[in-house]
């Protein structure tokens, strides 16, 4: 219709009609730019929303994990060092010799959760979150993946391995049953037992322990068993503190709040 009479303007040489036809169609595609534009601010400003959201959930879970995977780590470190005072005694309990050398052996991890951040990178979408949450943590959390490293470190170190050989398999069957890990109903991890007991008899639990502390190759691993568990520990309290500050830069409420993202 405009265009209609934009031309029919023209033909007549109706100078005041073209101008304002003119100014209508102008006026109207710039409002139609400005709504659109209005539009894809306000999904962007919910879709950042979403995010921080989303990311807050994700990293007070991978908080709880780390703290919880610090504290595994802790027991296993104070193992290694109980380890290593019975190994020194004259004649330590043997049962108790086998479930903390064992213990010092154990291992653990729970994967971080990062389907958000990792949406986020793939839909270039990084510019929506709050100014220096990916410089100031984000970035350097999600590069390192301290409770995967922690527990690589762990896996193969010469003590697991030498310990373990010298292990009968139904000992071994033993301890897991009575001095392992604490799973909830869906199997996640809450920790160790706090009861720790071997159904075993004597003897055998004393032919065990004989056999560990005749092996000197096994107080010599021992002591890098301890640096390496020392390790583990100082990287999962990192691990622990740098969600905290991913947290806090995201805008995150503080622990124990019911407010979810501070505005």
């Amino acid at each position: 219709m405009i265009l209609r009479r934009l031309t029919t303007a023209l033909r007549k040489q109706d100078w005041f009609t073209v101008v304002i036809e003119t100014l209508i169609v102008v006026f109207g595609v710039f409002i139609g730019l400005q709504v659109n534009n209005w539009n894809e601010a306000r999904v962007e400003r919910q879709l950042a929303k979403d995010y921080v959201k989303r990311l807050e959930t994700d990293l007070r879970t991978d908080l709880a994990n780390s703290r919880l995977l610090t504290e595994y780590h802790e027991q296993v470190l104070a193992a290694v060092v109980r380890t290593g005072e019975l190994l020194s005694a004259d004649a330590p309990d043997a049962k108790e010799l086998i479930q903390m050398a064992y213990r010092a052996t154990e291992i653990n991890q729970l994967p971080p959760e990062r389907a958000t951040w990792d949406q986020i990178v793939s839909s270039g979408h990084l510019g929506l979150l709050p100014e220096g949450a990916v410089e100031g943590g984000l970035s350097t959390y999600y590069a390192f993946d301290a409770m995967k490293v922690s527990y690589d470190a762990l896996e193969q170190t010469p003590y697991r391995r030498a310990l373990r050989s010298k292990i009968p398999i139904p000992v071994q069957q033993a301890i897991r049953v009575g001095c392992s890990d604490l799973l909830d109903e869906q199997s996640i991890l809450l920790g160790f037992k706090e009861e720790c007991g071997i159904e075993a008899d004597p003897e055998t639990l004393q032919a065990v322990a004989d056999a560990i502390r005749a092996d000197p190759a096994i107080r010599e691993h021992l002591r890098l068993q301890f640096a390496e568990a020392t390790t583990a520990v100082n990287n999962l309290q990192g691990n622990s503190s740098l969600v905290s500050s991913a947290l806090e830069l995201l805008g995150a409420a503080p622990e124990g709040s019911n407010d979810g993202v501070a505005p």
